[in-house]
C-alpha cells in the first residue's frame, strides 16, 4: 500500500502544501523534514525607538549565531518616518565578506520592511554572521542598551549585536556603539526538523498472539482424532504424503510486506514554536571584562605642576566663567622666551646640524626612543629610515595573523591588521586601516611598539586600535575618529600620540571605554581633539565595568570635555595630567570626584610642537 507524503514550504505569509509522489519508504528512513521559518522580531511587533538623523550615508545592522544548520532566506528592517530612498539589504560572515544582497521593493512609509534573497544562503550553527540594511539619506531608529533577542534556534550576539559602518557605498558594519544600540534589522532564518517514523518496525496486528506454531483442528481423517499424550520418537509410517488443503482459518496465509494498515494517511502541518525574549532590556553601556590586579606606579610629577591642590571649591560643570581666563593670558608672560633668544649666540649649532644622521640607527633601537616632554609625531611611529616592506592583504581589506607568537617587524599593510592569534607583537610598522584583536566572540593578546597607524589623509571612522589584552607603546594614531578602544582586560597605552577626526554622525574619542574591565593604563600620552566637529572626549571613560583606572602625565585638548571619568569603581587616580585652556567645548572636566584620587592636574597653554607654555591654574575636579 502507499501512503501521501506532504512537503510544507512558507513564502513569505503564505504555507504552500505540494503533493509529493506517493512511494514506500524504507523501514529505518527518516520522515519528511518540516521546514520552519523564523525571525529575531515579530513583524506585528511595533517598534517604539527614538528616530536618527545623521544625514550621512550609512550601514545598519545586527549580529547573529544559529544554535541549528539552516538557511537564510531574506533582510527586514524597520523603517524610521521620514526616512526616504531605496535601501538594500545584505549578510556577511564574519570575516566581512558578503553572502548575498537584495533590493527592498515595494516600501511602506515606515514600519517593517522585508525583502527575499534570490536563493536561500546556508548557515552553519555556531558561527557569527550579520545582517545589514544601507540607508544612503541616513534616518533609522535606534534603541540604545538594547538586550539580546531569541526566536527559536536564532540569537543575536552577547555583546555588540548593533553595528554600523558610515560611507555612502555601504559595506561590511564592524563599529559598535558604546551605549548598545540595536538598529532594528532582521534576518529571516529558515531550518528543517528531523523526524525519525513513530514506529521504526511495522508491528503486525493480525499474527496469532496465542501460540507462535498453528494448531491444527482439523487434522487428516486418518489420524486417529485422539492419540497418547506422549508420542513415540520415531515419526508415525502412516504420515500423509501432503498437507490437507484446509488449514486453519485463524492462520494467515500471506505475511504483509509493506507498511502497517494503521499508518497515518496524512502529514501534520508543521509549527514554527518561537521564545522571545524581550526586544528591550536595559544593560551596562559597555562591554564586561576583567582587570589585572596590579597597577603602575605613576610617574613621578613634574616639576611643573603647581604646588597647591586643587581646591574642589571651584569644582562646576557648567562652562567656564570667562572671566578667569584673562588670568591664563597674562600668565603666559614668556618673558622668560627672551632670555632663550640669546642662547643661540652659539653660532657653532651649524657645525651640529650633520649630527642629526644617526637618526637612521633608531629604527634598530626603537624602545630607547623617548621624548623630552610629552609625546609628538617627531617621537612616535615609526622610527624615521625604517625601511618597510609591503604585506599583501589576505582577507578581504585585511591582513589577518593566525599564528600564535608571530611578530611583524617592519612591513606596511595597506588595510586593516585582523589579530586572530595570541602573543602577536607588531614593531616599526605602517598600518594604514586599524589594528583589531576582536574575531566573531573571542579577542586576541598583542603588543604594538614604534608604529603607525592610520591613513595619511580623510577620516577613517573607526577605532585606531583595539579591543582589549594589548600594550601600545610609542604609536602613533591618526585620521582616525577613535584613537584607542579599550573593551577588555589588560589595557596598557604609554607614550602614544593621537590627532583625531570625524565624520557626520562620530562621537569621536581618543581612548573610549566600551564593557571595559580591569587595568586600564593611560600614562603619558597626547591626545589633540581640537579641530574636530562631531566629539565627546579624548579621554572617555564611562564605563559601569571599568575597575581600577590609572590616567597620569598626559596631555590631552578638545572635547566636549576634555577627560571625563564616571561610573567607573575599584582603585581610581588621575594625577599630573595637563588640558589646554579653552579648548573643549563645555568645561575641562566631568568626573566623580568622591570615588577618584585627583592629584596634580592643571589647566596649561602650548605651542605648535606641544610644548607647554604657562600653566594657567591648578585643575580641581567637577562633576
Amino acid at each position: 500500500m502507499t501512503v501521501p507524503v506532504a512537503w510544507v514550504v512558507t513564502r513569505g505569509d503564505e504555507v504552500t502544501i505540494t503533493p509529493a509522489s506517493a512511494a514506500k519508504p524504507a523501514a529505518a528512513e527518516e520522515e519528511p523534514e518540516q521546514p520552519r521559518e523564523t525571525s529575531l522580531w515579530s513583524s506585528e511587533e511595533r517598534v517604539k525607538a527614538p528616530t536618527h538623523a545623521d544625514r550621512a550615508p550609512v550601514e545598519l545592522g545586527t549580529r547573529f549565531t544559529a544554535a541549528k544548520d539552516g538557511a537564510a532566506t531574506g533582510v527586514r528592517f524597520y523603517k524610521a518616518p521620514g526616512e526616504k530612498g531605496q535601501h538594500t539589504g545584505s549578510l556577511w560572515d564574519a570575516r566581512g565578506r558578503r553572502l548575498a544582497k537584495v533590493t527592498f521593493p515595494d516600501e511602506t512609509a515606515s514600519g517593517w520592511q522585508e525583502a527575499r534573497f534570490s536563493s536561500p544562503v546556508q548557515l552553519e550553527a555556531g558561527q557569527v554572521y550579520t545582517v545589514s540594511y544601507h540607508s544612503a539619506h541616513g534616518t533609522y531608529v535606534g534603541s540604545q542598551g538594547a538586550g539580546s533577542a531569541t526566536s527559536g534556534p536564532l540569537s543575536t550576539t552577547s555583546r555588540n549585536a548593533g553595528v554600523f559602518r558610515y560611507g555612502g557605498s555601504g559595506g561590511f558594519p564592524r563599529q559598535s556603539n558604546p551605549k548598545g544600540y540595536n538598529y532594528w534589522v532582521d534576518v529571516i532564518f529558515r531550518w528543517h526538523e528531523h523526524r525519525r517514523p513513530t514506529t521504526p518496525r511495522p508491528t503486525y496486528t493480525r499474527w496469532p498472539t496465542a501460540t507462535p506454531t498453528p494448531t491444527w483442528t482439523r487434522w487428516p481423517t486418518e489420524e486417529p482424532t485422539s492419540g497418547p499424550t506422549n508420542w513415540p520418537t520415531g515419526r508415525p509410517t502412516h504420515r500423509p504424503t501432503h498437507w490437507p488443503t484446509d488449514v486453519p482459518t485463524n492462520v494467515p496465509t500471506d505475511l504483509p510486506t509493506d507498511l502497517p494498515t494503521d499508518l497515518p494517511t496524512s502529514e501534520p502541518s508543521p509549527t514554527v514554536t518561537v521564545t522571545r525574549t524581550p526586544t528591550t532590556r536595559p544593560t551596562a553601556t559597555h562591554r564586561p571584562t576583567h582587570w589585572p590586579t596590579w597597577r603602575p606606579t605613576p610617574r613621578p610629577t613634574p616639576t611643573r605642576w603647581p604646588t597647591v591642590e586643587p581646591t574642589p571649591t571651584r569644582s562646576q560643570t557648567p562652562l567656564p566663567t570667562p572671566t578667569k581666563s584673562p588670568t591664563g593670558t597674562a600668565e603666559p608672560t614668556p618673558t622668560k622666551s627672551p632670555t632663550r633668544t640669546p642662547e643661540p649666540t652659539p653660532t657653532k649649532t651649524p657645525t651640529k646640524s650633520p649630527e642629526p644622521t644617526p637618526e637612521p640607527t633608531k629604527p634598530q633601537e626603537p624602545g630607547n626612543r623617548s621624548c623630552d616632554g610629552f609625546p609628538t609625531p617627531d617621537c612616535t611611529g615609526v622610527p624615521p629610515g625604517t625601511k618597510l616592506t609591503a604585506k599583501a592583504l589576505n582577507e578581504g581589506r585585511s591582513y589577518r595573523v593566525t599564528a600564535a607568537g608571530t611578530e611583524l617587524n617592519g612591513v606596511h599593510i595597506a588595510g586593516d591588521l585582523l589579530i586572530t592569534a595570541n602573543n602577536v607583537v607588531v614593531r616599526n610598522s605602517q598600518i594604514d586601516g586599524m589594528v583589531i584583536n576582536e574575531f566573531g566572540p573571542n579577542t586576541y593578546s598583542f603588543k604594538i611598539y614604534d608604529s603607525t597607524v592610520g591613513p595619511a589623509s580623510g577620516c577613517n571612522t573607526l577605532p585606531g586600535v583595539g579591543e582589549s589584552k594589548f600594550t601600545a607603546e610609542r604609536v602613533l594614531v591618526r585620521n582616525h575618529g577613535d584613537g584607542f578602544r579599550a573593551s577588555g582586560d589588560n589595557i596598557v597605552i604609554r607614550d602614544s600620540f593621537v590627532r583625531l577626526c570625524s565624520n557626520p554622525g562620530d562621537h569621536s574619542d581618543g581612548v573610549q571605554t566600551y564593557k571595559t574591565g580591569k587595568g586600564l593604563v593611560l600614562d603619558h600620552n597626547t591626545i589633540d581633539q581640537r579641530n574636530v566637529k562631531d566629539i565627546t572626549a579624548p579621554i572617555f571613560l564611562t564605563d559601569p565595568q571599568i575597575v581600577d583606572a590609572v590616567v597620569t602625565n598626559n596631555l590631552v585638548m578638545g572635547g566636549t570635555y576634555s577627560i571625563q571619568l564616571k561610573n567607573a569603581r575599584g582603585t581610581l587616580i588621575v594625577q599630573g595630567n595637563q588640558i589646554v585652556d579653552k579648548s573643549w567645548a563645555y568645561g575641562p572636566v566631568e568626573a566623580d570626584c568622591d570615588k577618584i584620587s585627583w592629584r596634580n592636574n592643571s589647566i596649561v597653554t602650548i605651542d605648535k610642537d606641544y610644548n607647554v607654555t604657562s600653566v594657567v591654574k591648578a585643575l580641581p575636579c567637577a562633576k
